[in-house]
């Protein structure tokens, strides 16, 4: 049986993750604004920075970006 955070990680995988857009799965999720979601809270997050020019691509600014991170 998967673990909730193994669910966790393939339900905002499944919801956002793009394999034509630019970032992993993991910074594409990282950088998610559906703040609605139930899940965002807990979704999975980079563990290294996120280059800029995936932040660019997404069109958000680096402090942006790390004030996501403190949620």
């Amino acid at each position: 049986m998967a673990s909730l955070r193994t669910k966790i990680n393939q339900h905002c995988k499944s919801c956002i993750y793009d394999s034509l857009a630019v970032g992993s799965w993991r910074q594409q999720v990282t950088l998610c604004s559906a703040k609605s979601c139930a899940l965002y809270a807990v979704r999975p997050k980079s563990t290294r920075p996120i280059p800029e020019s995936v932040l660019s691509y997404y069109e958000v600014e680096n402090d942006q970006y790390q004030d996501k991170d403190a949620l």
